[in-house]
């Protein structure tokens, strides 16, 4: 199992619970939930302590018929009126914040997203997109504009918002802000195949600064030169393929420092080529037909995914030897 491999099968395993909210919308659902959950609370102790003493204070003793009650007005208006006043508070509790938890504050920016069976894609508003991993900066209100490229999915990363429904062709719309910096882990909430159970999503809530680097894609501070970079229209020293069994051919494919490495989707199938080093340029989406380049300018192994089909096992090495 590749790094990378190893850390996605590790998400599931960091917290995720809605009642540990990192945002304000987030932490406005929890309020409504909270209130919610306390009222019916009051209720079942206040209900259920009538019907135990009811049921021990008027318990048959012995074989005489009980006295007849049939009815008491004061206490039928009564009944009545208590829940009429509970439902009706939280009607007004909810309603009153379903336009917030909903469209929220004015945004400072609006970022595309994509379901595919099984990942997600994000495009930002310099055009740059990344799939699964979802950067955005701290303490800003983000705007997310979410449509699915094939069947019914569900974006949710429940520390920062609630669901929004992700449909073929139409464009929903959400919003989500975190409060601190951190990775926050969310998850498909609609059966959408058999992929379904790993088509996880992370967004990571990073410093402005560390934004408008990533938007930039500068490298980070001492990374030092990239040990492969992007080339077009040179001879490849080999070529793999993507096809529709959902596999790389050849899974591994040895060259030398120097050469091009050629990726093509033989098939009709949407695949990305994502590396486990972050220095190497991955491929967000590559739809049929398309073609990917890279040169290797530096020794090593180098371990890389289809982040679309990582439930299905569709991963690749490249050994580089020389240099």
């Amino acid at each position: 199992m590749t790094p990378l491999v190893a850390t996605l099968v590790g998400v599931p395993a960091v917290d995720v619970s809605p009642l540990n909210c990192a945002g304000p919308n987030a932490c406005e659902i929890v309020g409504i939930y909270t209130s919610i959950f306390w009222i019916a609370m009051a209720v079942l102790v206040v209900v259920g302590g009538l019907i135990v003493y009811a049921a021990l204070r008027f318990r048959r003793r012995d074989d005489k018929e009980p006295a007849q009650v049939h009815g008491n007005p004061r206490l039928e208006i009564l009944w009545t009126a208590i829940p009429v006043v509970i439902v009706g508070f939280l009607f007004i509790r909810t309603a009153l914040r379903i336009d917030y938890v909903r469209n929220g504050p004015p945004p400072q920016q609006t970022i595309q997203v994509s379901g595919i069976q099984w990942a997600w894609q994000f495009k930002y508003p310099n055009g740059r997109t990344s799939t699964t991993k979802l950067t955005i900066p701290v303490g800003q209100v983000v705007r997310l504009q979410v449509t699915s490229k094939d069947v019914l999915h569900s974006f949710w990363v429940p520390r920062l918002g609630g669901q929004i429904y992700a449909k073929p062709g139409f464009p929903n719309s959400g919003w989500i802000e975190a409060s601190q910096p951190g990775q926050y882990f969310g998850q498909c909430n609609e059966l959408c195949g058999l992929g379904h159970w790993f088509m996880y999503l992370e967004v990571d809530a990073v410093s402005e600064a560390d934004y408008q680097a990533f938007l930039s894609g500068a490298p980070p501070p001492g990374a030092g030169p990239p040990p492969a970079e992007k080339a077009n229209g040179v001879t490849p020293a080999t070529n793999v393929g993507e096809t529709d069994d959902l596999k790389f051919v050849p899974t591994s494919a040895t060259v030398k420092v120097g050469d091009v490495v050629q990726w093509t989707n033989d098939g009709t199938s949407i695949h990305s080529v994502t590396f486990d080093n972050q220095q190497v340029p991955s491929l967000d989406t590559q739809n049929g037909g398309e073609k990917y380049e890279l040169k290797f300018l530096k020794a090593g192994t180098y371990h890389y995914v289809c982040t679309f089909h990582v439930a299905a096992g569709m991963q690749g090495t490249i050994t580089v030897t020389g240099g």
